[in-house]
């Protein structure tokens, strides 16, 4: 026994008495609230019939003026249990007849709880009229006032005087069963107990079922004897548990490989024997492709049976050269003891790409896997068993980031540019509270008049002095998910530059603002937009939301909703980088946007190579859209784009994005503005 310890039956006993006395008052208080309301109904009651039983008297006391009558009418109201005092008043307000009963002093407490109880029913009124109409006129005239005082303190103190001695009974039956239970459960449920703890202290961990638990004959059929049953059921099973305990801890239970805690321990039995005969092993850390689709699109079941083949197909691939684990998620490591050198794992990767590539029929889904791998090799890439998996990630990564089914080796320089992503991640966060960020703007000119009709925001980052490049920080941003405030951000910004224009210079021009893929398929993002229109008081129509063609190809029929939700709003909306997807065309038809851009990289081709320009600037005429042609940079592109009858560009050819206040200078502060270079 520890010097902590407090017996069973003292604890009972605290329980029964504390819950008895819990109860006691909880009764007396349901008591007092039932009797405080009868109560104040009885008063409330008696109080109408006593000013009914005195009102014809006192009427015809006051309107004769007979203080004599009226003083016999309050001497008998007096008389009436709790009534305090009593007064007639004259209509002007002057005492007419008071009377009351001598009081008895109680303390500021007791007056406060009278007060708290029966406060509204300490006085009661009523007018006195006189006994007939006036001649030609039905209503009635106020004569004076019966105001009847009514002793609460009293009152109160014979309602608990009735109480207490309830209270004394209550509480005396509840010792009385405390004593009586405590009693009853120290010998039939505490000592029994306490037999059983001494037993339970006596069992030898190793071999649990060598010491099982005493059966009390006078438990035998009740809940403590089938607990001792059980208990010692789960003595018997325990050996068997701590094994199937041990395989949970090291297995995943979806696919039944080892899990990471099984992966770092055969890893570091892998390092060590290496090490003892000098040879080298690869590990791959395996990531699938666009996984998230499957389970968003086809639903979880059908993803997990998913991670339940790929599993099986990497186990099939691997065979006898190592082993696979699953990491969560859709990751997976594979640990090839028997793939030595960096043309061996080449080799091991592409055929187990080719394996994993082939269709994957589940249910009546034909799902097509793809997976991005990192390779790293010991002891090259490390000589510790964190630092095999965390070398082999980070190649990962920079295999996904060149594309679907791609695979990389592990280099130094790999750790380094991950430190700077961590960095830029971190600086990112800081940028936004410190207010770093600032937008540039470039015109958009319409080719045929040579006057601005737009412009574009583009964000820079102002840190430390000096500026960073958009190509610098965006991928960071779209990765990690920061993407979505900064973009916010620049839609907010833009709102307000557009009212600043209405504002000081009486002068409107749409803005478009970039929409990223992350921030595309965020809930928010329509109310976001609308909600800013509407705080900043634009017109809808001078906000242009720029999306990417990935960002529609990801979820059609949701881009469709929401490009309808923007454009019936009123907003602007353009497909920007349009003709770098694949299947932009199919869908075309069915997107509610208002304006198509022309990719830079078709620009730059002209007028040499003009097919994709001359097609895009055909489907917008069939389409009724506005095309914009973006990244124009001599003389020749722009004239091709205004022989083929394309009617808004914007490019280095015309300006540079600018500050807001170097582009107000320019192209707001004069009435027309006009291409120079013309």
């Amino acid at each position: 026994m520890t010097a902590n310890f407090k017996s069973l039956t003292w604890k009972q006993t605290n329980l029964v008495v504390f819950t008895a006395l819990f109860f006691a008052v909880a009764i007396l208080i349901v008591e007092i609230a039932i009797q405080v309301i009868s109560t104040k109904n009885q008063l409330s009651d008696a109080q109408q019939e006593l000013l009914d039983s005195v009102e014809q008297t006192t009427t015809n006391a006051v309107w004769s003026l007979d203080d004599k009558l009226a003083s016999q009418t309050l001497e008998g109201i007096i008389k009436v249990d709790n009534v305090g005092s009593a007064v007639i008043e004259l209509d002007d307000g002057s005492l007419f007849v008071a009377t009351s009963n001598p009081t008895e002093k109680f303390s500021s407490a007791y007056v406060k709880l009278s007060q708290s109880l029966f406060g509204d029913l300490r006085e009661i009124s009523r007018p006195i009229y006189r006994p007939f109409y006036f001649e030609g006129n039905k209503q009635q005239q106020l004569i004076g006032t019966l105001t009847v005082f009514y002793d609460t303190q009293k009152l109160t103190n014979k309602l608990f005087s009735q109480l207490k001695l309830g209270l004394i009974a209550t509480l005396a039956r509840a010792l009385l069963l405390t004593l009586v239970l405590s009693v009853v459960f120290h010998r039939f449920l505490t000592q029994p107990i306490a037999r059983i703890s001494e037993a339970i202290d006596k069992i030898d961990p190793d071999s649990p079922d060598e010491n099982l638990l005493p059966m009390s004959p006078a438990h035998k059929d009740d809940e403590l004897g089938l607990v001792t049953s059980k208990f010692n059921q789960i003595l018997l099973q325990f050996s068997q548990t701590q094994n199937k305990l041990r395989k949970m801890a090291t297995r995943d239970p979806l696919t039944g490989l080892p899990n990471r805690t099984l992966l770092l321990e055969t890893l570091n039995v892998t390092i060590q024997r290496s090490r003892v005969h000098k040879r080298n092993f690869t590990l791959l850390f395996i990531d699938l492709d666009r996984f998230k689709n499957v389970n968003d699109s086809l639903g979880h079941a059908i993803g997990d049976q998913f991670l339940a083949r790929i599993a099986r197909i990497l186990e099939r691939v691997v065979g006898d050269r190592g082993s696979v684990a699953r990491l969560g998620g859709d990751e997976f490591v594979i640990l090839a003891d028997e793939i030595q050198t960096p043309d061996q794992a080449a080799d091991f990767v592409d055929k187990l790409l080719m394996q994993l590539n082939a269709p994957v029929q589940l249910n009546e889904h034909a799902i097509h896997p793809a997976a991005s791998i990192g390779i790293s090799i010991y002891p090259d890439d490390g000589d510790k068993a964190e630092d095999l998996i965390r070398h082999a990630d980070i190649a990962m990564y920079s295999a996904k980031a060149a594309g679907s089914n791609q695979w990389a080796f592990f280099k130094q320089q790999m750790t380094e540019r991950a430190a700077v992503r961590l960095r830029t991640e971190a600086s990112l966060h800081d940028a936004l509270k410190n207010d770093e960020f600032l937008l540039y703007f470039q015109p958009k000119f319409d080719l045929k008049t040579n006057k601005v009709v737009g412009c574009e925001a583009l964000i820079r980052w102002q840190k430390e002095g000096r500026l960073i490049s958009p190509m610098s920080f965006i991928p960071v941003a779209e990765e990690t998910g920061i993407i979505i405030p900064i973009g916010r951000w620049v839609i907010e910004q833009s709102c307000k530059v557009i009212r600043e224009w209405q504002r000081k210079y009486n002068y409107s021009i749409p803005i478009a603002v970039n929409v990223a893929s992350q921030q595309f398929a965020d809930a928010s993002l329509v109310p976001d937009i609308k909600q800013l229109a509407i705080r900043y008081q634009i017109r809808p129509e001078l906000l242009e939301v720029e999306i990417t063609e990935t960002s529609l190809m990801n979820d059609v029929e949701q881009a469709i909703v929401k490009l309808e939700q923007l454009k019936s709003a009123g907003f602007g909306i353009a497909v920007d980088d349009f003709g770098t997807g694949y299947s932009s065309l199919s869908y075309l038809r069915h997107l509610p946007i208002t304006t198509m851009k022309i990719d830079r990289a078709f620009v730059n081709d002209l007028p040499k190579d003009s097919a994709i320009a001359s097609t895009i600037l055909m489907l917008g005429r069939q389409l009724n859209l506005t095309i914009v042609a973006e990244g124009i940079e001599n003389e020749e592109q722009l004239q091709w784009l205004k022989d083929n009858q394309c009617e808004v560009g914007q490019g280095f050819f015309f300006s540079n994005p600018l500050p807001l206040d170097e582009f107000e200078e320019k192209y707001i502060l004069t009435e027309t503005a006009k291409i120079v270079r013309f």
